[in-house]
């Protein structure tokens, strides 16, 4: 029997307390007067740019858009599932809860790589973030951008970021989520929008709870419990000539966590069981954003934003630590859109203002502030576009760079298009990612990057798509988590210089009204030339492969199939990682028009394969759940 098992009890015990108060409070959230109302449930409309004073200005790519019925038609919990299926996007998961590794294109970022309502946010340390925080049911949209951005959204990061909007339900529009299932899983979420003269309101609140979860060691036994709570809020008002709008978000996860220790019999640092380890995650996001059109031609939004994220960890080898990293972010930007043509088809564009970031570490003495004046100009003449960026960094703690992006694409006939980019981008390391007590670097150098993308789309149909590119990427002082193979200790560090090229291609096709399939393929090798090395953690093959089937007016079901190659845990390239293909599958069934009941099964192939050294991957894991709308 397993020592460490009364002691997970009475966590449990503890727990159960706690959530039968989360969740009755959350339940009296739902107004009883709008659960009389048995009006359908509409769908927030798709919001998809970051900067909605310039709505048009992103050009074709590879890129993946996720609207609010799209989210819901997944019936995942949070990122971690949905984001899987975008190939030149790597997830490196352990267990469900714990904190997720991120590339895009071979490059990560410990700021920025995510943003939510066009904040960059904070990762738990180089390249992780706790995707499990933020739910889908608090999202209107999921935007992921591929290649050089960083002129475009305040996302800095070199190969792409992954953009969120918080949700706006329409006027007496409400939901409940129920599920419950493996590892003594239950959540739930309500929302709620009302409409005053005052503006629109929405609010969404939520509560998870994992009481026998998997242990992040990979020969781990204890079992781990997992707590959440999340809220947002937004708000938003419309004026003759503009329109202001303003969100909050707030998360907090407080987890049992494992550590460091010897392993046997390599006789190395690895992460093992800990009774005692404790780690807790505290998220504020909040921003407020006007826009006013102060000529014919002359748009202009202004946004403030604040965020601050908060660990406290514990653990047998690890002394107790807090870190707290803030950012306040001004924004400022002025589009000028001229139309060349009586159907305002052909347009020139010139976009300008200026970005203001400033980071720093509540406990310790790091701060910095960099200040980005960018320009952007924009030209459409029939079926060609051309676009062109430029931003100029002054930073008081990393000095000053520029950094520049081109691109143009044409439609041609039967429904075909091609598009070309490329320029150069500079990420300086975020706060966390410097002084982490346990992986930070305070050494870290500014990372560069340079490239550039070929591609070629085709839609004939409304149910038929593909997209085929390539891609070559060079960066110098590559930012990365680094595992040293002889010690067991990671630590974040910069690769000297990084080549990363690549191609992907993304299908989908209607094969008749209750059967629609996809298919992803991503080929990507990420070599440090000096060396001659792969750079860790970036697999060369990935793909997915999903049906979606109808198969009763009021019952449906969707497979997916996601694989990846093997690729290396070390810098070194002396531990391997496996191939790993999972399946997971969602049987849905249309109780009423506003409510459904989903059984969700995930991994079902029960694919361990670790994805992290060290740390577990989740098994087979089936859920139940109901979706109902007032």
């Amino acid at each position: 029997m397993n020592p460490a098992a009364p002691k997970v009890k009475r966590r449990q015990y503890a727990w159960c307390g706690k959530t039968k108060r989360a969740y009755a409070l959350l339940l009296l959230c739902v107004p009883l007067g709008v659960i009389a109302d048995d009006k359908i449930l509409a769908l927030s409309p798709m919001t998809v740019y970051a900067n909605p004073a310039d709505p048009e200005a992103d050009p074709p790519g590879m890129g993946k858009q996720w609207d609010r019925e799209a989210l819901q038609a997944t019936e995942m919990p949070n990122l971690n599932g949905v984001l899987r299926n975008q190939t030149d996007l790597t997830l490196n998961q352990g267990s469900a809860q714990m904190a997720t590794g991120i590339s895009l294109r071979g490059a990560s970022g410990g700021q920025g790589l995510v943003t939510l309502d066009g904040v960059p946010l904070f990762a738990n340390f180089a390249g992780f973030y706790s995707l499990s925080h933020y739910s889908l049911d608090a999202l209107d949209s999921i935007t992921v951008t591929s290649g050089l951005d960083g002129e475009r959204h305040s996302s800095r990061t070199l190969g792409g970021a992954i953009h969120l909007q918080t949700r706006q339900l329409p006027f007496k529009d409400s939901f409940l989520r129920i599920e419950g299932g493996s590892y003594d899983t239950v959540r739930a979420v309500a929302g709620s929008g009302l409409s005053t003269r005052a503006g629109d309101f929405s609010a969404v609140v939520g509560r998870s709870d994992v009481m026998s979860g998997v242990s992040q060691a990979q020969n781990g036994l204890e079992r781990d419990n997992f707590g959440m709570t999340h809220a947002s809020g937004n708000w938003s008002k419309a004026f003759a000539q503009g329109r202001l709008n303003a969100s909050l978000y707030f998360v907090r996860s407080d987890e049992d966590a494992d550590g460091p220790g010897l392993v046997l019999p390599r006789r190395t640092v690895g992460w093992v069981d800990d009774k005692r380890g404790r780690f807790t995650d505290e998220t504020w996001v909040a921003q407020l954003q006007g826009q006013y059109a102060l000529a014919k031609y002359w748009q202009s939004a202004l946004q403030f934003g604040y965020t601050q994220d908060r660990q406290q960890g514990l653990s047998t080898l690890i002394r107790p630590y807090t870190l707290t990293s803030q950012l306040y972010l001004l924004d400022w930007q002025n589009t000028h859109r001229v139309p060349l043509s009586a159907d305002k088809q052909d347009q020139a564009a010139l976009v300008w203002g200026v970005n203001t970031q400033l980071q720093q570490a509540v406990q310790r003495p790091v701060s910095q502030t960099v200040v980005s004046p960018h320009l952007r100009g924009e030209l459409v003449l029939g079926a060609w576009q051309w676009h062109g960026d430029g931003r100029f960094d002054v930073s008081d703690a990393y000095g000053n760079h520029s950094v520049f992006s081109v691109g143009m694409n044409r439609a041609l006939p039967k429904k075909m298009r091609v598009w070309m980019n490329g320029g150069s981008g500079y990420r300086q390391p975020g706060v966390s990612e410097l002084v982490h007590p346990v992986f930070g670097n305070p050494a870290l150098h500014g990372e560069h990057s340079a490239g550039g993308e070929v591609g070629w789309g085709w839609q004939p149909t409304s149910g038929t798509e593909v997209k085929i590119n390539g891609y070559y990427q060079t960066y110098r002082q590559m930012i990365t988590l680094q595992l040293n193979a002889k010690t067991g200790i990671s630590q974040a560090g910069n690769i000297p210089e990084a080549h990363v090229w690549g191609a992907q291609m993304q299908s989908q096709q209607r094969w008749t009204t209750r059967w629609t399939s996809g298919l992803s393929y991503g080929y990507m090798q990420a070599i440090n030339p000096l060396n001659q090395l792969f750079v860790a953690n970036r697999p060369e093959h990935q793909g997915v492969f999903w049906n979606e089937l109808r198969i009763l007016p009021v019952l449906s079901l969707r497979a997916e199939l996601n694989v990846h190659s093997g690729y290396w845990f070390d810098a070194a390239n002396t531990l391997k990682a496996k191939p790993a293909p999972r399946i997971n599958i969602v049987l849905k069934y249309a109780l009423l028009p506003t409510t459904e009941l989903y059984v969700r099964g995930e991994n079902i192939t029960n694919q361990r394969t670790p994805e992290l050294y060290d740390f577990t991957f989740n098994g087979a894991a089936v859920y139940a759940g109901l979706r109902t709308g007032f």
